[in-house]
């Protein structure tokens, strides 16, 4: 896929059956989110990273709250849903997935209430019970043991309403770790939790992508 079209893209050396959006956080597509792609290419999976920040980065917290502040939210979903399209052309209309963390766990999150996903990993993100309501794919959920931004309750009551709408859901709070501990690039990484979290989310994404057939609607 053409970078001036705003995705990287990564795919397997032989045929793909399923492929991932990969969703980057408020710090912008760092070098481990393309890292993150290759891996999910080598481990069979073709992956699409649209770049929400049109190549804008930062490991400061408080320069990552402006480019959030900034993006063209209006703009996000649509990207999201071209990488949907592109992948499903590389995949032979197979299942797709999508990664997100963090802010990319909340379009993650809008992307898989909108039908059409299949797997859905969000890393210290969650929705409303509206979005839960309509979350048909099997989701797997990183959390931080302490998180800044969204006390336990908030990610409780989404994981309750999935559960309520009939959806799959798998739990992980990693101890020791704070908001951002699965980003290679900033100071809040955890590399031994990070790393658990990481055989987890490969784990889960090809057992549910490429071990049954397309559940999103």
């Amino acid at each position: 896929m053409p970078e001036d079209q705003g995705f990287y893209l990564a795919e397997p050396s032989g045929p793909a059956r399923a492929g991932v959006v990969v969703v980057h956080d408020w710090y912008g597509q760092l070098p481990h989110v393309r890292a993150i792609a290759d891996e999910l290419a080598a481990a069979g999976l073709v992956a699409a990273v649209p770049d929400l920040y049109d190549g804008r980065t930062t490991t400061n917290p408080g320069q990552a709250e402006s480019l959030a502040g900034e993006m063209d939210r209006a703009a996000a979903p649509g990207r999201l849903e071209e990488a949907v399209t592109a992948l499903k052309g590389r995949v032979d209309g197979g299942p797709v997935g999508v990664l997100g963390w963090s802010l990319g766990g909340m379009y993650a999150v809008g992307l898989a209430a909108g039908g059409g996903i299949d797997a859905a990993v969000l890393y210290y993100a969650d929705g409303d019970e509206d979005d839960a309501a309509k979350i048909h794919c099997p989701v797997l959920l990183h959390l931080a043991e302490t998180d800044e931004f969204d006390p336990p309750e908030f990610y409780e009551g989404f994981v309750t309403a999935l559960r309520s709408a009939g959806t799959e859901v798998e739990v992980h709070t990693w101890p020791g770790t704070e908001h951002s501990f699965a980003n290679r690039d900033v100071a809040l990484y955890a590399p031994a939790q990070a790393e658990q979290a990481w055989s987890a989310t490969v784990e889960f994404l090809r057992d549910r992508l490429t071990g049954a057939r397309p559940t999103g609607g």
